[in-house]
């Protein structure tokens, strides 16, 4: 076991495997250099299925962030079966192993949980209801929802409030504020569009299009009820860079984190390659203070260090008047008055296994895109999940599921220092690996 001051340093992921009830978190110890040795317990089964977005890269089920995450006290691991609708809750004991808490997995109280979100006695959780293999729910049985659960002293989640979504819109993620507890945020992003009719890479999911997306503020009592404040429109910036494959769609977010230590929101204005801010109050009221550039592609989940000094971006595709070739990660000057106007000062791109296909919005792409992001508590090491999109049969290559060990120097600049191939680890290549966490004990 490597350890420190004789404490375990793990890492958990979650195989998002699409067989029925073979859905596992696998554990790891985490090394000074990025690498990563399994635990002997691997893996944890779930008691439950992942989602299978079994398509040509579509846009839904799998954007989302933070579908597997830790309790504050490193005591107890949350994650979601998305196909079976269902939360599974383990505790931690301190060689890293995980063992179900009694009764879990428990019911979502939705469809199709997708992101979750833990401060205290209280579990947050979205359901996006976008699983193609519910489709009854989502073209109308169901609505998309956000869920507080109370957590029992035994682990157990007691459900507590539900807000449904309307208008069909899709959550992709669920967080609660750093710095005022009782604020949270709900992010809903959608496009359900047939991009080539009746051809063979896309196909209309809903009920009618629909490219949409807002933000959601919300109140948590100290009950555990949710109380939604507002709800947000993004505006109509003026970005110079169109988003690949979708001309004239509206401002959308996808990807939210907030300041450790300010009441300030940063939201990846997907649509429009750039960065929002926006200062809240204790209240929720919410005012928006602009947006920057993003050097790279459909900027999708965000990250900021304890110290706020810095705050990571993956950007999930390639710029191609860039000439990139593969996902990037984006690296922001928050420190200071830097907080509420980021400066990039780094873009590294990820390495990538090399199959390229046609995606249903009708251009190539790389078959292994960045998702999900964590750090480990010493903020050295940036770990970034990677996806095999392609999901049809035409994909005979079986790699791309992968975790990239990022090495951050003294100015918090990310290096690529590994890149570990899941497939080692029983990963099953038709499913897409998701949620990355970290802990010391």
């Amino acid at each position: 076991m490597s350890s420190t001051n004789g404490r375990g340093r793990y890492l958990y992921i979650q195989t998002n495997d699409i067989r029925e009830g073979r859905n596992a978190v696998l554990g790891y110890t985490r090394k000074d250099d990025g690498t990563l040795d399994p635990l002997p317990g691997n893996p944890f089964y779930t008691g439950g299925t992942g989602v299978n977005n079994d398509t040509h890269g579509k846009l839904g089920p799998n954007d989302n962030d933070t579908p597997l995450v830790i309790s504050q006290d490193g005591m107890r691991l949350f994650t979601v079966n998305t196909h079976s609708n269902t939360i599974a809750v383990f505790d931690i004991r301190q060689d890293g192993s995980l063992q179900h808490v009694t009764g879990s997995p428990f019911s979502s109280q939705g469809v199709a949980p997708n992101s979750l979100s833990v401060r205290g006695t209280t579990l947050l959780v979205s359901n996006r209801n976008e699983d193609y293999h519910q489709m009854d729910a989502l073209r109308g049985a169901a609505k998309a929802s956000y869920v507080s659960f109370a957590i029992e002293a035994n682990g157990a989640l007691r459900a507590v409030s539900k807000i449904e979504v309307e208008k069909f819109n899709k959550p992709t993620q669920v967080l609660a504020s750093s710095s005022f507890p009782n604020i949270a945020f709900g992010n809903d992003f959608q496009v359900d569009v047939d991009f080539d009719g009746e051809g063979t890479r896309s196909f209309l999911a809903g009920t009618e299009p629909r490219v949409q997306g807002q933000l959601h503020v919300f109140q948590v009592g100290p009950d555990s009820q949710l109380v939604e404040r507002s709800l947000i429109q993004l505006p109509e910036t003026n970005a110079g860079y169109k988003y690949k494959g979708m001309d004239g769609v509206p401002s959308m977010p996808l990807g939210i984190w907030t300041h450790p230590t300010e009441p300030l929101l940063y939201v990846g204005f997907v649509t429009r390659n750039e960065l929002g801010v926006y200062r809240f109050t204790r209240d929720g009221e919410m005012s928006f203070l602009g947006s920057v550039s993003n050097s790279g592609q459909d900027i999708c989940w965000i990250l900021a260090n304890k110290r706020g000094t810095r705050l990571y971006t993956v950007n999930n595709l390639p710029r191609s008047d860039k000439d990139d070739k593969a996902a990037t990660v984006s690296t922001y000057d928050i420190a200071g008055e830097r907080a509420t106007k980021p400066v990039e000062i780094s873009r590294l791109q990820l390495p990538h296994p090399g199959e390229w296909f046609i995606n249903n919005r009708m251009f190539s792409q790389p078959g292994s895109t960045a998702f999900q992001c964590a750090l480990n508590p010493e903020e050295t090491i940036l770990y970034v999940m990677c996806q095999r999109i392609n999901q049809t049969s035409e994909n005979t290559a079986e790699e791309g599921n992968i975790l990239h060990s990022l090495k951050l120097d003294g100015q918090g600049i990310p290096s690529v220092a590994g890149s570990r191939h899941l497939s080692q680890d029983g990963v099953y290549f038709r499913s897409r690996p998701q949620g990355v966490a970290t802990i010391d004990r």
